[in-house]
Order: C-alpha cells, then structure tokens, then sequence
C-alpha cells in the first residue's frame, strides 16, 4: 500500500474554532480537501485562545525555550471526531484573551506559537514530510525546522503581505549569526514574515494575480525585492471554497434551498432579507457587502461615493464589523436612509448566507484582496459581483469584455468613487434586461471548489519531496 504522505498545517486561526477572515476559512477548507483525496495524512495545529466553541481532551504539557527562560505549553486536542486532528498549543498567559490579535505582545505571542509546534513534534508519535505555514504568525518556522528537523520540507504561504510581526533578535541568539540576523532586520528587531519567506522550501500566495502584485513596489509592502529574489519558489495558487458548507441547496443552511434551475426560490429568500433589515422596496436591486471594516476593503470609498451620489436606485445591506471610527459613521448615514441602507455590526454565519441568497449583487471595492473568498460565495449563491479587478478578484470575477459567454461580474476601471458609481449602475442597468439570469447562471457554474488548487498544491508537494 502506498505510503500517504504527512502534512502539519499551522495557523493562527481555523473555523469555526477563532475567525478574523479568509485565512480561516482556507485552513478549514483546504486540509480538509487535501485528506479526501486519500493521498494524505493532514493534521492541523493553532493556538487555544479563550472563548473558542471546541471540546478538547487534554494530551500533555512541556516546556518552551524562550528569551531567557522557558514558558509551558498545554497541548490539547480536538475531540470532535467528524473534524480533522487537530492540535491546540495553550498557554494561558499569551492566549487566555477576548480577542485572537490586537495586543503589544502578539509578537512574543506567536514565537512563542512558532516554538511551542517544534517542540510538539519532538513529543508526539507524527512527522510530517511537509510542514504547511500560513502568514507572519508562522513565519519563523520555516527557520526552525531547517535548523531542528532538516528532513521536513517547508511551505510558507502569503495570506497578505501587508500584515507583519517583529521580535528583537535577542530571541534567535542561539541560532542565528549576528550575519545570518541581517537578512531579516539586524540590529533592529527581526521580521517573522521576511524569515517564512527566505526559508522555506516553497513560498505560495493565495492567487496568481497576487502573486505577480507583491513582486511590484506598488503592493509589496518594502518586500517587492525579497520577493522577486525566489521568484523561482514562488507561486501563486488560487484559494477555493468548501461547497459543502457555502452550498444554497443544502437544507437548512437558508430559508428556501435553491440551484441555478430553481433561481424563483432566490426571490423567496430576498424576501426574508428584506423584511429582516426594513429594506422597504421590493422593485430595485438589493446590493450586499459582507466586510471587515478596513480602509484596504474599500469602507472610506464607499462612504465618499454615498456622500457624492446618494443611493439612488438600489438598496443595501451592510454586514461587517471592525475599526469603531467606520461603525459610527456607517450608522450615521444609514439612519440618514431609512429602508434603504441598513448596517449590522454582528456578523453570523448564518446571518452572511442568508445575504448571499437574497442579495442581488455583491459589492467588493477592495483597495488590494490577495485572494478575496466573499466574491466567490456571492457567485455560489448566484448574486453578481461589482468589483475592483485586483489579486483574486481579477482572477475569479469575469467580464463581458474579456468573457463574453461566461461573464460573473462587473469591474471598476479605477479605484474611486466615480468608478465604483459607474461599475454599480451598469450591473444595475444589467439587472433591467434579460441578460440577468444568464450572469446568475454563470456565477452558479463557475468552479469555485479547491478542484483546480487542490491539483497545483499536489503537483508542488510532490516536486517538494523529490527534491
């Protein structure tokens, strides 16, 4: 029998257990589509932070080097046998916390992350052949297992390349050279995301369009160099989605389950939306925008091109939550519209699939989107997306212009409020023809699954371990 090749895929955060955003959401999709394919032995790791909704046995505890000294790491494990293994690196200190990120210690947080999965598999009875790591978080493995476990291979994989963590470099005096600090900050403090980067075995990103963006000064965040410098490890593998979960046929997942032959049932459930959110016009499209509440998503740019042009045709439905500033503003204008524009500061699950099945069309002006999974719900769910053709939009969103018979969406020409104007009415003006249902049509048959990613991430692993 042929022997299934081993994979430790490490994070910061997994769904359902603690979810900031798409990285999540890969973390829980792709191991899962990587085991299926029965080639695989996958076991995931992340830390256990306060209030996470997981029943856990508990296996054992030890200690981690760190700085001066050594911190305990409780390594649990999920008992929930209809998931993949999953271990829990605890530590009440660093993880005991409302909130998975936003304090001025996340940077000894997720070192003490980085080391506390070394020292786990010196302990426990796996290892695997490719250890898979996901953003800055995990950026020091790479490193780390070059220097513990020279055998497995490393992959470090680009969520974003805007987000990065630091530690002084007292904490790697016992492994690296005052020389080999340089490459990654020395004298100052050491950069966990440059260290995934030049050390591991293979470097991806989440689409290909991303993945030629970040080798440009314009998007790579002063990593543009670096970058290009292992253009030759670097590839860009578009994220997919879990069709079993974002799936509007599947039973009680919204009011009225429905397929692209049966579109009539999407109305019914454009009715619940409306009559949840006081939308009061049953005639005009409803547009949705499901968010975190960020400068780079496009919240400013949304707020400048209502403030410019109203709301004049369509109705919207905002659900999102993050920066306070945005929160108060996005209520203030809404109260200024009443039954037609609403906002909900508390995102669900349930609450964004019942947006995906009766919204019309979905509003993704994102300043940059390494990959974007929102607009790909949006289409499983048959809702149009407006976009900014930028990383996984661009790869994932196709136009008239280019796409003639499989056109999902509608583009802005630039990143501005008259762009996301225009780009909005001619999906509007759309939505009055015939043309319509063929564009909800294409959106439902359009690949969305890890079918297509799942192959190249394959294809890599395997060049991986043959070299």
């Amino acid at each position: 029998m042929k022997r299934k090749i081993k994979v430790l895929y490490v994070t910061a955060e997994i769904a359902p257990y603690a979810n900031s955003g798409g990285m999540a959401e890969v973390a829980r999709s792709f191991p899962k589509a990587l085991m299926a394919t029965g080639d695989y032995e996958v076991r995931r790791v992340m830390p256990l932070y306060k209030n996470m909704d997981v029943r856990v046995k508990y296996k054992m505890d030890f200690p981690v080097p760190m700085e001066y000294g050594y911190d305990t790491c409780v390594l649990k494990t999920a008992s929930d046998k209809n998931e993949l293994p999953t271990y829990f690196i605890g530590n009440e200190r660093y993880y005991y916390r409302e909130n998975i990120y936003g304090y001025e210690d996340d940077n000894v947080r997720f070192f003490f992350f980085c080391k506390a999965v070394i020292e786990m598999l010196k302990r426990i009875n796996y290892t695997p052949d490719i250890i898979h790591t996901n953003d800055w978080h995990t950026g020091f493995l790479p490193l780390l297992i070059k220097k513990e476990f020279p055998n497995i291979k490393s992959v470090y994989t680009i969520h974003n390349i805007a987000y990065h963590g630091y530690i002084p470099s007292t904490y790697l005096n016992d492994l690296l050279t005052d020389r080999e600090k340089v490459l990654l900050g020395y004298p100052e403090w050491l950069d966990f995301a440059k260290a995934g980067i030049l050390y591991s075995d293979l470097l991806t990103t989440v689409s290909p369009a991303y993945a030629k963006e970040i080798m440009s000064s314009s998007y790579g965040d002063g990593m543009s160099k670096l970058i290009e410098s292992r253009k030759n490890e670097m590839i860009g593998i578009l994220n997919g989605i879990d069709d079993e979960i974002y799936n509007p046929m599947r039973v009680g997942e919204v009011p009225f389950p429905y397929d692209n032959n049966s579109l009539s049932e999407k109305k019914k459930n454009r009715e619940v939306l409306r009559k949840n959110y006081g939308l009061s016009n049953e005639d005009i499209p409803l547009v949705a925008m499901i968010t975190r509440l960020d400068f780079s998503k496009g919240i400013e740019l949304l707020i400048k091109t209502i403030a410019d042009y109203g709301i004049p045709n369509y109705q919207l439905v905002l659900l999102g939550s993050g920066n306070c500033y945005y929160q108060g503003l996005l209520a203030n204008i809404a109260s200024e519209y009443p039954g037609t524009f609403t906002v909900d500061f508390e995102y669900t699950e349930e609450k964004a699939k019942l947006i995906y099945a009766g919204a019309d069309i979905y509003l993704m002006p994102s300043q940059n989107e390494p990959c974007g999974l929102g607009q790909l719900y949006a289409m499983k769910y048959g809702t149009v997306p407006v976009v900014h053709p930028v990383g996984g939009l661009k790869d994932t969103v196709l136009v008239e212009k280019e796409h003639p018979e499989k056109s999902t969406g509608f583009y802005m020409s630039e990143w501005n409020s008259e762009a996301l104007k225009e780009a909005l009415q001619q999906a509007i003006s759309t939505y009055k023809t015939k043309d319509w249902d063929q564009y909800r049509q294409n959106c439902m048959q359009y690949d969305s699954s890890w079918k297509s990613g799942l192959a190249e991430y394959q294809k890599y692993y395997q060049m991986l371990l043959e070299n």
